[in-house]
C-alpha cells in the first residue's frame, strides 16, 4: 500500500513547481484526463506512466484514484454507480476502470456526460462486457493522447489535418468487424476535438484570471 501511495506521489510531484510557476512551450501541463504533470516521452506511451503501479498492486484505492484524475470520489462512485465505469472488483480499480475515466475526463469540460458515455458506447458497448470492445480503454486512451500530442506538434486545427493525423495513427489497426476502423476514426475526430475544446476554455479562463 506504501508503495503504491509513494509510486502516484512521486507521478503527481514530479515538476510540480514548474508547472505552478511558468506555462510549458506546450499546452499540456498534465498528462491528459489526469493531474499527473507531463513528462517528454508521455505522447508515445501515455498509459505507461501507471503500468508500474497495477504491475505491483492488485488495483487502485478509490483515494489513489481521486490522486491520479482530480476527481472527488463521490463523482467516480457515481459514475461506476450509473453504468459509465466498470465495477471495481471489491474496493481495488484496475486498468479497465482507470482508462475508462480518463476519457471521460478528457471530455468532460466541453461535452454532457450523457454524450461522452454514449459516444464510449458507440466504440466500445456494454461497460461490463470486453467482448464488444472494438479496442481496450487503455490502448484508447492511448491513441487519442498520440493523435492529440500529434495535432498540437502540427499547430492545427483543421478537420483535414486531423483526420489525416488519425488515418495515420490507425495504420495496422485491425478491428473485430468490418466497420471498427471507420467507427474508430469518427470516434477520435470528436474526442479530439473535444478535448481540444476543453483545453482552449482552460487557456481562456487563466488569460482572464490574469485580467
Amino acid at each position: 500500500m506504501n508503495l503504491c501511495y509513494n509510486l502516484i506521489t512521486t507521478l503527481r510531484d514530479n515538476n510540480v513547481e514548474n508547472n505552478e510557476t511558468k506555462r510549458r512551450d506546450t499546452m499540456w501541463e498534465t498528462l491528459p484526463g489526469t493531474v499527473i504533470p507531463y513528462t517528454p516521452g508521455d505522447e508515445n506511451d501515455a498509459f505507461a506512466r501507471f503500468s508500474l503501479i497495477f504491475s505491483t498492486t492488485g488495483g487502485i484505492t478509490l483515494s489513489q484514484l481521486k490522486e491520479i484524475t482530480g476527481l472527488e470520489g463521490s463523482t467516480i462512485q457515481n459514475w461506476v454507480k450509473r453504468g459509465w465505469v466498470a465495477n471495481p472488483h471489491g474496493k481495488r480499480y484496475g486498468e479497465i476502470q482507470l482508462g475508462r475515466i480518463l476519457l471521460i475526463n478528457m471530455m468532460r469540460g466541453v461535452m454532457q456526460l450523457e454524450t461522452i458515455v454514449s459516444l464510449m458506447h458507440y466504440i466500445n458497448g456494454s461497460v461490463e462486457d470486453r467482448g464488444d470492445d472494438i479496442i481496450p480503454d487503455k490502448e484508447l486512451f492511448d491513441l487519442l493522447c498520440r493523435v492529440l500530442f500529434q495535432v498540437e506538434a502540427m499547430q492545427t486545427t483543421e478537420e483535414a489535418r486531423i483526420t489525416a493525423c488519425i488515418a495515420g495513427q490507425l495504420t495496422g489497426y485491425k478491428g473485430p468487424a468490418e466497420d471498427s476502423k471507420e467507427k474508430l476514426s469518427a470516434a477520435l475526430y470528436i474526442m479530439t476535438i473535444a478535448h481540444l475544446a476543453a483545453q482552449m476554455k482552460k487557456r481562456v479562463e487563466w488569460e482572464l484570471n490574469k485580467l
